[in-house]
């Protein structure tokens, strides 16, 4: 019997499952994975794990990676939803619903089988070392009092880090449209903002920001996690007053119309990579958290999590 975790993600509470005997899957054909340009950053890394895994276990054929080059944005994504190559699957994390939803090519979940979501990486909210938001209590209680003067940055505006601090405003009971956002293009120009002052925070994932926040460039505020997160001193949002919670995951879609079959097949090698000791290492490798969910149970997840994702860009005027 596969064991089974509850963590909440999105909003109320959907089981995880941790991992299970499930027995090794049917072998099958070759695979293709497909990592769109949004969730290259997280999406790769997760594909290579994937493709090393099943590849050492002979769970399947041969997989190879791609994008397609000639496709980008939102093209790329209709692209995948109206015609998947034969035996494509596509990575999906948090910033491909976000993408999706504000460029009107989302349907993920209506035009595609969902297959499984893996794992995912919490966010961190971060401020300079001698900011004079001391807690995010301090931060919180300026937001509350004038959002728009506090500059807070991030990197795509409509992004993963644009959506946290939307849903944080939300569970502020602050006005969301009010948010003075800086779009940066990266880490490394966001962080140095931080540093200087420009900025009054940041937002990164927990590994990405391990180092900086080791160094002492910037200081830990918050977290976006469920229970506090070892090696980071913060405490969660929920602790602090803020009822929300939110992951950069990611996971598998299939194409709309799998054969029952096939959709068996490809749920039994999400299954088997879950349920290795190596899928464990590799998580702990990225500092990715296990956040196993398959079949139907993710697919009315990602249904809840599109809509949240809608209510909040909307809220931040993206829609």
């Amino acid at each position: 019997m596969r064991r089974r975790a509850f963590l909440a993600l999105g909003m109320g509470l959907l089981p995880l499952a941790a991992g299970c005997g499930s027995g090794r899957p049917r072998t099958g054909g070759p695979i293709s994975l497909f990592v769109p340009a949004q969730v290259a950053t997280q999406g790769g890394p997760f594909a290579r794990a994937l493709k090393g895994l099943i590849e050492r276990q002979r769970l399947a054929g041969p997989i190879e990676i791609r994008a397609r080059s000639s496709e980008t944005g939102a093209r790329a994504l209709a692209g995948y939803v109206t015609r998947p190559a034969s035996g494509e699957l596509m990575v999906v994390g948090s910033a491909l619903v976000d993408f999706a939803t504000v460029n009107g090519t989302g349907a993920l979940v209506e035009r595609t089988s969902p297959l499984a979501r893996f794992a995912g990486e919490w966010m961190v909210l971060v401020t300079a070392p001698h900011s004079r938001f001391r807690t995010f209590d301090d931060l919180a209680a300026a937001l509350i009092r004038d959002p728009g003067s506090l500059r807070l940055a991030g990197r795509d505006s409509g992004g993963l880090d644009h959506v946290l601090y939307g849903l944080t405003a939300q569970g502020l009971g602050v006005d969301a449209r009010r948010l003075n956002y800086a779009a940066f293009p990266d880490l490394s120009h966001m962080l140095a903002a931080v540093a200087e002052g420009s900025v009054v925070a940041g937002v990164g994932g927990r590994t990405e920001l391990a180092a900086p926040i080791r160094s002492g460039q910037v200081r830990p505020l918050v977290v976006s996690s469920l229970e506090r997160l070892d090696g980071v001193d913060a405490p969660t949002l929920k602790e602090s007053g803020v009822r929300t919670h939110y992951a950069n995951w990611s996971g598998l879609l299939g194409a709309r119309r799998l054969p029952e079959r096939e959709r068996e097949r490809l749920l039994d090698l999400c299954r088997a990579v879950a349920d290795l000791p190596g899928w464990a290492e590799a998580c702990r490798a990225n500092g990715w958290t296990p956040m196993y969910l398959d079949g139907d149970d993710f697919r009315q997840w990602l249904g809840t999590e599109t809509r949240r994702a809608k209510t909040v860009l909307r809220e931040l005027g993206f829609l």
